[in-house]
């Protein structure tokens, strides 16, 4: 090894370290199958069972809390990259494999005082959906306790579902209000334009002032509040098919959902109070049942619809608000688990779209969820097992064509 060698390693770095990057505040085509970004393993030496969910509990120790559909949560210190079982609720779950498990969860605002924290999953004999708080161990901050149960709300499946026909929604999130929201699906037989059922619905409820022999009120605001109707009074937004996954916008507040629709369209929607998404008379921007000439009035369209084509199962992420991508800040982030692509949706001060989504990234990943750490910074899980993080597909090219010189260099 001369020093002729070390000098043209040193250029080559600079060279490379120096790529043109003015490509990254345009956008990309649709056509690049590619994107501009890549998923990388966040956490590598840690491997999840279907991981379903991943939260932060917004208490300034940066931890990560991420679910596995079986019924168990793991939280994970960042820093060492290592993670322990936060809670195991096995013995209460019902987990076929398909839609049913802890389906999701959440930190109360003031965790860091109180403890509590909430947790979505499907309970079988009967089955239902089952919304519970826990409360973190007083010796452990690492350990919640399975025994600290308290249900809130329980919904009944037996006379609205058969066996594999369950959409079951599963998000859950505190709303910057301090209220709890909750995603419901349909059923086979219940369909969202029925308020007399919470099934395909948003729910809203008060967790901090239990009234009526219940473990929760209901915020005097919500659309339905103290009706003689029979319309359930937890219904926040309704018309809904199966908005798994919704988010809260930490900048403006608006909730942005996706909804998985049947057979002819992923959607996304804004989430306003008493908003009627339409299902299901419609699927996105078209008539449903019937098929054609449906009447629309008063139904709320979505913000941005994509074929069958292009995915079959939507999963809603987050507007992004972090600063490690400063060009894709504003930006709605949202994927397919079907198809594995991820997307950018930059809309204008009307909340309109302003072009095409931008396709992010095209690689084979079954992503599930999308979470935020505290630094609002995007994570995905994924059914591989894997969390992963969105990067700059240049710079990682970068970075391994760098690597290997340093290879090269240091066997020569």
């Amino acid at each position: 090894m001369n020093y002729r060698h070390f000098n043209l390693l040193i250029i080559f770095i600079i060279a490379l370290s120096c790529t043109d990057s003015g490509e990254e505040s345009g956008s990309s085509s649709n056509g690049d199958k590619q994107g501009r970004y890549a998923l990388v393993n966040a956490f590598p030496s840690i491997s999840f069972d279907r991981p379903l969910d991943i939260q932060n509990a917004g208490d300034g120790t940066d931890r990560l809390f991420v679910a596995e559909q079986r019924g168990v949560i793991h939280v994970i210190d960042p820093d060492i990259g290592e993670g322990k079982v936060f809670l195991d609720i096995r013995d209460r779950v019902f987990f076929d494999g398909d839609q049913r498990g802890i389906l999701g969860f959440t930190f109360h605002r003031d965790y860091e005082i109180n403890g509590f924290l909430y947790v979505f999953y499907i309970a079988e004999k009967p089955q239902r959906t089952v919304i519970s708080r826990f409360t973190v161990s007083s010796s452990d901050p690492d350990q919640a306790d399975p025994g600290s149960e308290l249900i809130l709300l329980e919904i009944d499946h037996r006379t609205q579902v058969e066996p594999g026909t369950c959409v079951c929604g599963g998000q859950i999130a505190m709303g910057p209000d301090g209220y709890l929201y909750i995603a419901v699906g349909v059923t086979s037989i219940a369909n969202g334009q029925d308020t007399s059922s919470l099934f395909g619905s948003i729910l809203r409820i008060d967790v901090d002032n239990p009234q009526n022999s219940l473990n929760y009120s209901i915020p005097p605001d919500n659309p339905f509040f103290s009706n003689n109707e029979g319309n359930r009074e937890e219904i926040f937004a309704y018309g809904l098919r199966n908005p798994f996954r919704f988010s809260f916008d930490p900048e403006t507040g608006l909730i942005w959902a996706g909804d998985v629709g049947e057979r002819g369209a992923e959607e996304v929607d804004i989430i306003k109070k008493g908003g009627n998404y339409g299902w299901d008379i419609m699927e996105g921007t078209m008539c449903h049942e019937p098929q054609f000439g449906c009447d629309m009035t008063g139904l709320q369209t979505p913000v941005w619809t994509y074929p069958r084509n292009e995915g079959v199962t939507i999963i809603g992420g987050f507007v992004y608000r972090g600063s490690e991508l400063p060009e894709l800040f504003g930006s709605y982030i949202y994927a397919d688990f079907g198809s594995g692509r991820v997307w950018a949706l930059s809309v204008d001060e009307n909340y309109q779209p302003v072009d095409n989504a931008e396709l992010l990234q095209f690689d084979p990943f079954r992503i599930v969820s999308f979470g935020v750490n505290e630094h609002n910074e995007l994570l995905i899980c994924s059914f591989d097992g894997s969390i992963y993080r969105l990067a700059r597909r240049e710079n990682l090219i970068t970075n391994m064509k760098i690597l290997n010189l340093r290879v090269a260099f240091l066997n020569s």
